[in-house]
C-alpha cells in the first residue's frame, strides 16, 4: 500500500517545492533577460547551427518558414518565423487564432466563473479587467489554447471584424504549464494579457493574449503596445477605444509572442454549431471553429 501512495505524495512535495522556489524569483527581469539573448544577432554559422538544434529539439521543420535558414540572425528571429501561406488555409468564417495545443472549449458558465483545473478558476471580469465587458461574454462560449516552444508564435484574427477595443492588463509574469495550472490561482487572470476586441457579423470577440515566463515580450500588429519592454517600469491598466475601429480578416495577424504562452478566444453567444473539441487535442490557426454548415 505505501508504494501506491508513494509518488502522488512525492509528486505534491516536489510540487510545493517548486512553488515555493518559483515565488521569489523576479521572473519578469528573467524572462526579459533570456528574451534580450535570445534576440541577439549571431554570425552567420553560429546563428544557423543554433537554430538547427532548436529546431531539432522542438521537432520543427525550418522549411516551413517563410524564409530561408540563413535570413534568421538568431532564435529570436526564427522564433517567431512566418509559415508559407499555403500550409495555413483559412478554412471558414470562424477560425483558430493560434498553432496550439486545446486545453478547455465550452460554453461560459452563467456567472463568469471559468474552470481553470480541479479545484481552481477564474472570472471573466478579472481576466478581462472590466466588469462590464465581461458580462457581455456571460452566454458566450470559451476556448483556451496553449502555445508550446514548436508552435508558431503570432496570433491571428479568428474572424472578419474591426478591432474596437484594446486592454492592456499588466500583471505576473507565471509559468502556464502544467503544473502552474494545479498551483496558481486565478493564473490566466493575474498573468499579464492584453486583450483585442472584434466586432463581427458573428458578434463580438475577445482575444486575449496571455504572457508567461519567458514571454514577458507580446507586441500587437495593429498597436504599438509592447509588454515588458523594461520590467522595472511599473505600468498600470490601459483601456484604449479605438475611435477608427480597424478593420481585420480572418487569419490576418493580431500580434505576437516571443516566447510559448496561452489564448483565450471568447464569444459573445454561444453559437450554434460549435466545432466539438477535446482537451489534449492539437489545432492549426486558420482551422475552422464551427461546423461546416454553421450559420449565426
Amino acid at each position: 500500500m505505501r508504494g501506491r501512495f508513494a509518488c502522488p505524495l512525492s509528486q505534491s512535495r516536489e510540487l510545493a517545492s517548486t512553488m515555493k522556489i518559483t515565488r521569489i524569483l523576479p521572473l519578469s527581469y528573467i524572462s526579459w533577460c533570456l528574451g534580450a539573448l535570445a534576440r541577439l544577432p549571431l554570425p552567420q554559422p553560429l546563428a544557423r547551427l543554433s537554430i538547427l538544434i532548436f529546431a531539432g529539439i522542438y521537432k520543427i521543420d525550418p522549411h516551413q518558414a517563410t524564409k530561408p535558414l540563413k535570413a534568421f540572425r538568431c532564435i529570436g528571429e526564427f522564433f517567431i518565423r512566418d509559415l508559407k501561406p499555403e500550409l495555413r488555409p483559412i478554412e471558414g468564417d470562424v477560425v483558430s487564432p493560434v498553432d496550439a495545443r486545446v486545453r478547455g472549449a465550452h460554453p461560459v458558465p452563467e456567472r463568469g466563473v471559468i474552470p481553470q483545473v480541479k479545484d481552481k478558476c477564474y472570472s471573466l471580469e478579472a481576466l478581462l479587467g472590466d466588469g462590464e465587458r465581461a458580462r457581455q461574454f456571460l452566454n458566450g462560449y470559451f476556448w483556451n489554447f496553449y502555445l508550446s516552444p514548436s508552435d508558431v508564435h503570432h496570433i491571428y484574427a479568428p474572424v472578419s471584424g474591426e478591432i474596437v477595443q484594446t486592454i492592456h492588463i499588466p500583471g505576473k509574469l507565471w509559468p502556464v504549464n502544467d503544473w502552474a495550472l494545479e498551483s496558481v490561482e486565478s493564473l490566466f487572470a493575474v498573468n499579464e494579457r492584453i486583450v483585442s476586441v472584434i466586432e463581427s457579423e458573428y458578434g463580438t470577440f475577445a482575444v486575449v493574449m496571455v504572457g508567461a515566463t519567458n514571454v514577458g515580450r507580446i507586441s500587437l500588429s495593429y498597436d504599438t503596445i509592447i509588454t515588458n519592454r523594461y520590467p522595472w517600469q511599473q505600468k498600470a491598466l490601459s483601456v484604449t477605444n479605438h475611435p477608427r475601429p480597424i478593420r481585420i480578416g480572418a487569419g490576418e495577424k493580431l500580434g505576437t509572442f516571443n516566447m510559448g504562452s496561452s489564448v483565450i478566444l471568447l464569444t459573445e453567444k454561444n453559437m450554434p454549431n460549435v466545432r466539438a473539441l477535446n482537451a489534449g487535442q492539437m489545432i492549426s490557426y486558420g482551422e475552422r471553429l464551427l461546423e461546416a454548415s454553421s450559420t449565426c
